[in-house]
């Protein structure tokens, strides 16, 4: 017996040795991230132009319009400006299933590859790229193998390769093409790694930004301040996952006992995103006099969601797999 409790102690002791390492390291990372986002001062852009129509139409998300389209935590919107068709992230395909869940519900709403000219990832991660194989070999794939694109502009916010295309890195805020930029990317330092997150900022004539998000992670004060930096017209919308995984996130580890988004949310897990940080974003979006928002459901809980349309009202728009966000 005493041995039984010496080994356990011993267990014990090593956990919480690793535990606070893994807190050490995490909080370094955080104030180094903190620092490279304050330092980096981006030039103006004063020549971006404007699109005339937006639309947006989510393909992968954890919400849909029907029945007829597969679901996940992960995203994928195809984003029409102008002329311009754009596909934003790939999704995640968890079950490797073929056709994906992303190539599914393009067939039912009857996109093709050729409809689009230009692939934007938010960042490397599995449910952002097409799975976690492709996210470790810093690529990307719409199905479970990487299928021919044709010619794409791809801009991807990290060194990335796709078989027979040359992906631009977009770290630094760029024009991708007349009304549509990136804001370049932003530093994040989370429990599971750094991370580096790229938003579009899609102008529109006569409203203004319209920002599209991945997950957030850069945090959506840091989102907001790089976007007033860079520009001089005024923030419009935003439109996509916002990581507020509160009171719960989607993603369950180690048979639903440990909640991965919750944990990895805010500085750490020991210091989680609380109601507190919403209510405060919600603050700084209507002092912006935000006119068009919709949170994506892959990173936030239904509670929040429901608090944002309750909260905006009529500027508010659902983001559901297959409804299209006409601007």
């Amino acid at each position: 017996m005493k041995k039984l409790l010496l080994i356990i102690a011993i267990i014990v002791l090593l956990l919480g040795c690793f535990v606070f390492w893994k807190n050490y390291t995490l909080q370094k990372g955080i104030a180094k991230a903190n620092f490279e986002f304050e330092k980096y001062s981006p030039p103006k852009i004063s020549t971006l132009g404007s699109v005339n129509n937006v639309s947006i139409t989510p393909l992968i998300d954890w919400h849909a319009e029907s029945s007829d389209f597969k679901t996940e935590a992960g995203v994928s919107y195809l984003i029409k400006a102008d002329n311009h068709t754009i596909l934003f992230d790939l999704g995640y395909n968890p079950d490797n299933q073929d056709p994906s869940p992303l190539q599914h519900n393009m067939s039912k709403l009857g996109v093709t590859i050729k409809d689009i000219d230009m692939i934007v990832i938010s960042h490397n991660h599995f449910d952002h790229v097409g799975g976690k194989k492709w996210m470790d070999a810093n690529t990307f794939s719409i199905g479970v193998t990487q299928s021919d694109l044709g010619f794409k502009k791809i801009y991807t916010p990290i060194d990335m390769t796709y078989p027979g295309q040359k992906p631009i890195t977009t770290q630094i805020p760029q024009i991708l093409d007349t009304g549509i930029a990136t804001i370049g990317t932003i530093p994040a330092e989370l429990i599971i790694g750094k991370i580096d997150e790229q938003a579009l900022a899609i102008n529109i004539k006569g409203k203004g930004l319209l920002l599209v998000v991945g997950c957030s992670h850069q945090t959506i004060p840091k989102i907001i301040k790089r976007t007033q930096e860079l520009f001089s017209e005024p923030i419009y919308g935003i439109i996509g996952g916002l990581h507020f995984p509160i009171p719960e996130g989607r993603l369950k580890l180690v048979g639903g006992l440990l909640d991965a988004p919750r944990l990895g949310s805010g500085n750490g897990p020991f210091d989680p995103l609380t109601q507190k940080d919403v209510d405060s974003t919600i603050k700084m979006l209507k002092a912006l006099n935000i006119q068009l928002i919709g949170v994506g459901g892959h990173d936030s809980s239904d509670e929040i969601i429901e608090q944002f349309k309750n909260e905006f009202g009529k500027a508010y728009r659902y983001i559901k797999v297959g409804k299209k966000i006409d601007i």
